[in-house]
């Protein structure tokens, strides 16, 4: 199983969940998606954790999948896409969208035309190391 950080906009948080909730080999790795769930309020009081909790979650992932569609307008998801290419954690950006800049040609990157090709790419990631409990 590998552990796959989402980073997209929170109004696809259930799409994430579903995901996980339903794969064999995926387990969903970012802790922003049990906030949404719990309705942690997306504050300034709350951002200095939260940002500490998804910077470590991106360090810890198998891999990174950045998600946009039309309308969405991306900038926490691009941090945390940054995180992971300069921690060497594959990332995989979905489709076709204008916030995807030039880094989306970084040798990290994959892209994909959509979401069913990005699950099929995620069944060649193997898992990075583990450390023991």
């Amino acid at each position: 199983m590998i552990r796959l950080y989402t980073a997209s906009k929170l109004h696809h948080a259930d799409k994430w969940r579903a995901l996980c909730a339903t794969s064999r080999h995926v387990q969903c790795h970012a802790r922003w998606l049990k906030h949404t769930a719990m309705g942690t309020p997306d504050t300034a009081e709350h951002a200095a954790e939260f940002w500490l909790q998804d910077e470590q979650d991106v360090r810890d992932a198998d891999a990174v999948l950045v998600y946009a569609e039309a309308g969405d307008h991306l900038r926490g998801a691009l941090v945390e896409a940054g995180i992971a290419i300069a921690a060497g954690i594959p990332v995989i950006v979905v489709g076709e969208h204008p916030d995807y800049g030039t880094w989306q040609h970084h040798p990290g990157v994959r892209r994909t035309a959509d979401l069913e090709q990005a699950l099929r790419l995620l069944d060649g990631v193997q898992p990075r190391y583990r450390r023991e409990a």
